[in-house]
């Protein structure tokens, strides 16, 4: 092969490298360099200024809709990029032109649940939380957020509960029949053969989640927003999120701003197990406390991801839950989270606890360490051993 024809292919390879740093995939479903999911043509705004709309055609963008957001006062501009810029290049375009909006790509984010559990339908959220001798009454006056998946709000481990449940998938999106959001709210609040931890208690369920091209359950980044804006209108004063994604900082100003209210925010760390370096978010959010999982003898379980920003441990791993049709073992951060949920609601309750730093305070009371003395990256505080809160 000639040097001419070296360099000619040379050039073109350039060329086409440079070409796809700064086009969108045909897949829209696209992995950012921290292996989060986003949409890979579309934007989030929150409140721009007033002359707004007439300078998008030059950013090469367009407006699919507008969203009031009256909990937290604000509006949501959902934007699709025209021009096939990457959503990262086109976000950097917009902070350029409006330096002081809020902008960012359209995150998608996962559920936290393993893929395997051992089946044990005596292990139920009660027995792995050693809740077995709290009193019924506990669960009376507590009310509690959950945003997540579809919540079958018939199931019978629900009989007798009130659930407010709310959809917030996109319009034209199919909805995702998944199984998780029905076993995360039965950790906190089933009854009978699926004995969560507050039977009783009054639950708000947000469905984030829709199915994407591939059939598989994603969350929206805007979903999520709208989500903690419902969860703010209705005075929920504590919410689980055992999902996990990108960083958005859309999402982390809605968090941010109702807990600065005084809505106390659980979420899960994640499901990226021990050696992997990127942090799952909103766990990894200032204004969230963020729960790991371990399993029946107090071990790290094998998937869980470990963090600086890790709060605590509580159990996860073969959990009994409730699901569409029935029952089924879960593992994963997503379900210790909602056993932390429990506890926090019970002593936001009867304890009178209120902000998140209080909580942390009187959860390492009662906290085992299994690691090094004090905050470790894989337990965070310890795991949380507390007795029932009534």
């Amino acid at each position: 092969m000639s040097k001419n024809v070296v360099h000619i292919l040379s050039i073109f390879l350039v060329a086409a490298l440079l070409a796809s740093c700064t086009t969108a995939p045909t897949n829209p479903s696209l992995v950012t360099d921290a292996g989060h999911r986003l949409d890979g043509d579309e934007l989030l705004v929150l409140d721009p200024p007033a002359d707004y709309l007439r300078h998008l055609p030059d950013l090469g963008m367009e407006v699919l809709d507008v969203t009031d957001l009256p909990g937290i006062g604000s509006k949501l501009y959902h934007l699709r990029l025209t021009d096939g810029a990457h959503p990262h290049h086109g976000r950097d375009r917009h902070r350029q032109r409006f330096p002081g909006v809020i902008v960012d790509a359209h995150h998608h984010y996962e559920h936290h649940a393993a893929k395997k559990a051992r089946v044990d339908k005596t292990y139920t959220a009660r027995k792995a939380a050693n809740w077995t001798s709290e009193k019924r009454s506990c669960s009376k006056g507590i009310r509690i957020g959950v945003i997540d998946g579809m919540v079958d709000v018939k199931h019978k481990a629900f009989k007798g509960t009130k659930i407010t449940y709310r959809s917030f998938h996109l319009k034209g999106e199919k909805l995702a029949h998944s199984g998780h959001g029905t076993a995360v709210t039965s950790v906190i609040t089933g009854r009978g053969a699926w004995a969560g931890l507050l039977p009783g208690a009054e639950i708000f369920a947000a469905n984030v989640f829709h199915k994407n091209k591939a059939g598989k359950p994603v969350g929206s980044a805007k979903s999520i927003v709208r989500a903690i804006d419902w969860m703010h209108q209705n005075k929920v004063p504590i919410i689980n999120l055992s999902l996990g994604g990108g960083s958005n900082i859309l999402v982390a100003s809605a968090l941010g701003y109702v807990a600065k209210k005084g809505t106390v925010l659980i979420a899960s760390a994640g499901n990226s197990g021990p050696f992997a370096k990127r942090k799952d978010y909103p766990g990894a959010y200032p204004s969230t406390i963020a729960i790991t999982a371990v399993d029946r003898f107090n071990r790290n379980a094998r998937f869980a991801t470990r963090g600086k920003y890790i709060d605590f441990a509580a159990p996860g791993v073969d959990i009994w839950t409730a699901v569409p049709g029935g029952g089924k073992a879960m593992s994963g951060t997503s379900f210790s989270a909602p056993i932390f949920t429990a506890f926090a609601a019970a002593a936001m309750k009867r304890l009178g606890l209120k902000s998140p730093d209080e909580l942390r305070a009187y959860f390492k009371k009662h906290a085992k360490d299994m690691a090094s003395p004090g905050h470790d990256k894989y337990t965070g505080w310890g795991v949380v051993q507390v007795p029932p809160i009534c």
